[in-house]
């Protein structure tokens, strides 16, 4: 199967083969990341990479990267890792889960542009009012506080 992998320092590779998710996102857990639902790709984030800062830092380009996709602008942490999707495929009860497209021109520009907006350079494809938003992005990102969980108890009566 084919799927890419955003690391921390922003490095984006492509890899073929089974995803080994404990390796790759690391054993908490996968979240899946919707993105804009015309794309046949979605994105997986470690379930609790925020909560362990120290094992996963924020990932700026991931998050934005995501974001371009469609994704709720938010902070990501640890690797980002992209892989095909199939919604159609949920309703037949089959994998939705599926190959990145080849070739992969899309996200190889957009994260190529996301880097570039984010060392203050204009993006080759895309606008610089875009690029100014990746920006927004980013400092999001990284000033965003950590959510947090709230638990309340409840008396049975």
């Amino acid at each position: 199967m084919r799927y890419a992998v955003i690391a921390t320092d922003g490095e984006l590779t492509h890899h073929d083969g089974e995803i080994d998710w404990d390796a790759v996102i690391g054993p908490e857990g996968q979240s899946r990341v919707r993105l804009h639902p015309g794309l046949a790709v979605t994105g997986w984030v470690n379930d609790v990479g925020l909560l362990h800062p120290e094992t996963y830092p924020r990932n700026i380009a991931g998050s934005c990267v995501l974001a371009a996709f469609g994704a709720s602008v938010q902070p990501y942490a640890g690797p980002v890792v992209i892989t095909g999707w199939n919604a159609d495929n949920t309703a037949r009860g089959l994998l939705e889960i599926c190959p990145l497209p080849d070739p992969v021109d899309t996200l190889d520009t957009v994260h190529t542009d996301v880097l570039r907006a984010l060392a203050g350079d204009a993006p080759s494809q895309l606008s610089p009012s875009w690029a100014e938003q990746m920006r927004e992005v980013a400092d999001h990102v990284r000033t965003a506080e950590t959510p947090g969980i709230t638990i309340r108890t409840v008396t049975l009566r």
